[in-house]
């Protein structure tokens, strides 16, 4: 098994991840981590004082990646609030929809304290990809900046 993590891949204008876990989960969480890190490259600065948990409810699995890393940043948006401890506690289809919670811990984003990465204006479907093997779940999707 390989541990969870993510990667940057070249893309022309915006930013292409593409992350991995041995579960649904963990390669979410990692998706989120990289999201955190556009945002604020160096995650160790950010203090772990503001608890948050979130739930996603989604269609399908993509939707469901869309919308659990849209709304990491309408709560940068709106709350200022930026992680640096994140945990998808689970996924799990109920009825003909997929429902994720999440836990996540860290402040309000201080220019100042924090370092300043690129600015994420969305997520995007563009290349979206949801690999599932055994015990090997691989996603790739890009950020438009």
């Amino acid at each position: 098994m390989k541990e969870p993590g993510f990667e940057f891949l070249s893309h022309t204008a915006d930013i292409k991840l593409r992350c991995w876990g041995n579960t649904l989960e963990q390669a979410f969480t990692q998706a989120a981590y990289a999201l955190m890190t556009v945002i604020s490259p160096n995650l160790e600065k950010i203090s772990k004082k503001t608890p948050k948990t979130i739930i996603i409810e989604a269609e399908d699995k993509e939707a469901l990646l869309f919308d659990f890393l849209s709304e990491f940043l309408f709560i940068f948006d709106v709350e200022k609030l930026i992680f640096s401890k994140i945990k998808v506690l689970s996924i799990q289809k109920r009825n003909d929809r997929y429902e994720l919670k999440a836990s996540m811990k860290g402040e309000v984003f201080n220019k100042n304290s924090h370092e300043i990465g690129t600015e994420v204006k969305a997520i995007t479907y563009s290349y979206m990809k949801i690999e599932e093997k055994k015990d090997n779940i691989i996603l790739e999707l890009v950020l438009d900046i």
